[in-house]
């Protein structure tokens, strides 16, 4: 199974060839924080690796609720669902901070894939864990705590703020608990008494408008059973 890590970025794993053809059709763009990528009901005409900043995605319900599904940053892709599906985006995509940016039209896009079988694999394979990754999230939310799943969330979401630590460094991770509280699926009253819980064994620290994570291989030691194999 690929790393958590690799879960929307396949560049470092192409072929040089592949890396060079997909570098001769890109493009460089800034975008300032607030920014979108991606809007909900519109069809996107590129898609986008981040090449430094953050973005999350969201939704909202008919109550005009907003839902954070994830966050991305630096080596991930955003648009790559839309340039197969060829559906409107399902979700808002917008820049938590300023944002580097490589373009590909879709149109170049589609004539890498033809060209290079190994590019398409490569993105298929990505695809797959992506589907197998979400399915068991869904489970969680009938088989876990809400502590369980916080536990399970801050470790994944932990390699969308810094992947480049290694797993027994400390993360220091900006997400209030209110953004944390819409991707597991919990109110800020219910989702605090959990955090404290982590915060009394060790396994985070609380500050204001975020969090500093530890380390990932304190939370696979003793949560280790609540997580997939990502090596």
């Amino acid at each position: 199974m690929p790393s958590i890590a690799k879960l929307h970025d396949f560049v470092d794993d192409l072929p040089d060839e592949v890396r060079h053809g997909l570098d001769e059709v890109s493009s460089y763009r800034t975008v300032k924080a607030g920014g979108k990528l991606l809007r909900i009901g519109v069809r996107p005409t590129e898609v986008f690796e981040i090449c430094e900043g953050s973005v999350k995605y969201s939704a909202w319900d008919h109550l005009g609720r907003e839902t954070v599904l994830t966050y991305m940053t630096r080596g991930d892709w955003v648009g790559l669902s839309e340039l197969f599906t060829d559906l409107p985006a399902l979700w808002m995509v917008t820049a938590m901070t300023s944002l580097k940016v490589r373009v590909v039209s879709r149109r170049d896009f589609h004539a890498l894939i033809d060209a290079y079988p190994a590019l398409a694999r490569q993105i298929l394979r990505l695809f797959a864990f992506r589907f197998s990754l979400h399915r068991l999230f869904g489970l969680d939310h009938s088989s876990l705590t809400l502590k369980e799943r916080v536990i399970k969330m801050l470790y994944y979401l932990s390699f969308g703020h810094d992947k480049e630590k290694s797993d027994g460094e400390a993360i220091v991770m900006k997400l209030s608990q209110e953004e944390l509280g819409k991707v597991v699926g919990a109110s800020r009253q219910k989702l605090n008494p959990a955090l404290k819980t982590l915060e009394q064994e060790q396994l985070i620290t609380l500050q204001f408008g975020g969090l500093t994570l530890h380390s990932r291989s304190r939370i696979a030691e003793r949560y280790g059973h609540l997580l997939i194999p990502v090596s």
